[in-house]
């Protein structure tokens, strides 16, 4: 796998998600720009608590995002921010009410996150457990 293949299975999203994060680390180590060898960055698409963005970017100052910093469209920045508050509206040790259901809204999200970005960026998603969307 390098970089021009696109991961299809969670074995290939963590191998990827590896090779990437070696590379960045690198880059960022050097003071150089952030970016993959095609210029593009890296945004990590994660739920996290606490937060109402689950927008991330690794080896930068601003390493979390919000919508605003992508230049997203409202409907997507809209179904971003409610993808991540049903996360956020539980304790930690209670599951989601339909977890097939909030998987299934995070991969269409990921898919129309990429669309928008894919001039500048490329979307990792890092939900659902061991690398896969």
């Amino acid at each position: 796998m390098d970089y021009h293949d696109h991961p299809r299975t969670a074995a290939e999203w963590q191998q990827r998600r590896r090779m990437q994060d070696r590379y960045l680390a690198e880059r960022s180590s050097r003071r150089e720009r952030v970016t993959l060898p095609d210029g593009r960055r890296v945004i990590r698409l994660m739920p996290e608590w606490g937060v109402t963005w689950p927008l991330w970017e690794s080896f930068t100052d601003a390493h979390l995002l919000d919508a605003a910093d992508l230049g997203l469209s409202d409907e997507l920045s809209e179904a971003l921010r409610a993808w991540n508050a049903e996360w956020n509206d539980r304790s930690e040790t209670e599951p989601l009410r339909d977890r097939a259901a909030w998987l299934a809204e995070g991969r269409r999200l990921h898919a129309a996150l990429q669309a928008e970005v894919a001039a500048f960026a490329e979307v990792r998603p890092e939900f659902g457990g061991e690398g896969e969307p």
